[in-house]
C-alpha cells in the first residue's frame, strides 16, 4: 500500500506540473497575439512605411516578439523539471556581454535603424541628404531605395547604389516630405528696362503655373536681388511639390531667356579681357 501511495502522490504531481505547462503555454500565445495586434497598430500609425516596408517590419517585430516570449517560457518551465536555471542564466549573461563587445557596431547600426524607422525620419522614394548641410558639398544625397535594420541603401544622381550603415547615419535632411521653393534667378543688362523685365518675369511665370503640375502654391516676383558688374539680377519664386523645384526652375529659366530675348531685353554683356602682346619671349 505504501508503494502504491508514493506512485499516487508522484502521478498527482506529475499530472499537476503538466496543468502548469498547458497553461504556461496557452498564456504565452495570448500574450504574443496581443503583441502581434499592438505592433501592427503601431505600423498603421506610420502612413509614410510604404506597404511592403510595414509588412517587413511587422514579421520582424512579430518575431521577436515570438522568441521573447518563447524563451521566457522556456526558463520558466526548466525548474519544473528539476533544472536549475540560475548557473544557465550566469554562463548566458557571460556569453551575452562577450557578443556584446564584439557586436558593438552591429547592435548600433541595429538600434540606429529601428529609430530611424520609428520615427519616420524618410521612407523608401524619398530624396535625402545624409551626413551633410544643405549647400555645401559635403554628404551623401540621393533617392532612398531601401531601408533595412541594419543598412539605409541610397542611389545618387549618377546611378551608383551607395550601402550606408545605419550607426554611421548622425543627420539627415529630408526634401520629399514638404514643399520646396523653386528660386528663379535671371540676369539682365545694365541699361536694361527692369520694370519691363520683371512684368515679363510675372506672366511667364504664371503662364508656367497654368501648364505645370508641380507648381502647386503661389508664385511671386521678387525683383531685383542683386546688382553684379554686367547687369541686375532678377527673382521670382514658386511653390513646387517635393523636390520638383529643380526641374521648374530650368524651365522658367529657359522660357524667361526666350521672353527676354523676344521683347528686346537687354541681356547682361559679356567681359572680355585683352592680353596686350609685348612681343617678349615666353619663360620657361
Amino acid at each position: 500500500m505504501h508503494y502504491v501511495n508514493q506512485n499516487v502522490t508522484g502521478l498527482e504531481h506529475a499530472a499537476w506540473d503538466a496543468v502548469k505547462i498547458i497553461l504556461l503555454f496557452v498564456a504565452a500565445q495570448i500574450i504574443i497575439r496581443v503583441l502581434y495586434r499592438l505592433c501592427n497598430r503601431l505600423l498603421q500609425i506610420r502612413t509614410r512605411i510604404d506597404e511592403r516596408r510595414r509588412n517587413t517590419l511587422a514579421a520582424l517585430f512579430q518575431n521577436v516578439a515570438r522568441y521573447t516570449v518563447y524563451f521566457i517560457l522556456v526558463l520558466t518551465i526548466l525548474p519544473i523539471f528539476g533544472v536549475h536555471i540560475e548557473a544557465l542564466l550566469a554562463g548566458a549573461g557571460v556569453a551575452g556581454i562577450a557578443i556584446a563587445f564584439g557586436a558593438q557596431n552591429l547592435l548600433k547600426d541595429i538600434f540606429n535603424g529601428l529609430f530611424i524607422l520609428f520615427e519616420d525620419q524618410y521612407g523608401v522614394g524619398d530624396y535625402v541628404l545624409i551626413n551633410g548641410s544643405v549647400g555645401s558639398t559635403t554628404g551623401i544625397s540621393g533617392q532612398v531605395r531601401t531601408i533595412g535594420v541594419r543598412i539605409t541603401v541610397i542611389k545618387v544622381w549618377t546611378g551608383e547604389l551607395v550601402f550606408i550603415p545605419n550607426g554611421q547615419i548622425i543627420q539627415v535632411t529630408n526634401y520629399s516630405k514638404e514643399n520646396s521653393i523653386a528660386v528663379v534667378d535671371v540676369d539682365v543688362g545694365k541699361t536694361a528696362n527692369t520694370s519691363q523685365a520683371i512684368d515679363i518675369m510675372q506672366r511667364i511665370m504664371e503662364q508656367l503655373k497654368r501648364e505645370n503640375p508641380n507648381i502647386v502654391g503661389p508664385i511671386a516676383s521678387l525683383g531685383i536681388q542683386a546688382v553684379t558688374d554686367t547687369g541686375f539680377t532678377l527673382r521670382a519664386t514658386a511653390e513646387c511639390a517635393p523636390y520638383t523645384q529643380f526641374g521648374v526652375v530650368r524651365e522658367a529659366q529657359q522660357r524667361i531667356h526666350q521672353a527676354f530675348l523676344d521683347h528686346g531685353v537687354e541681356l547682361p554683356a559679356q567681359k572680355v579681357v585683352y592680353v596686350p602682346d609685348t612681343g617678349a619671349p615666353p619663360t620657361a
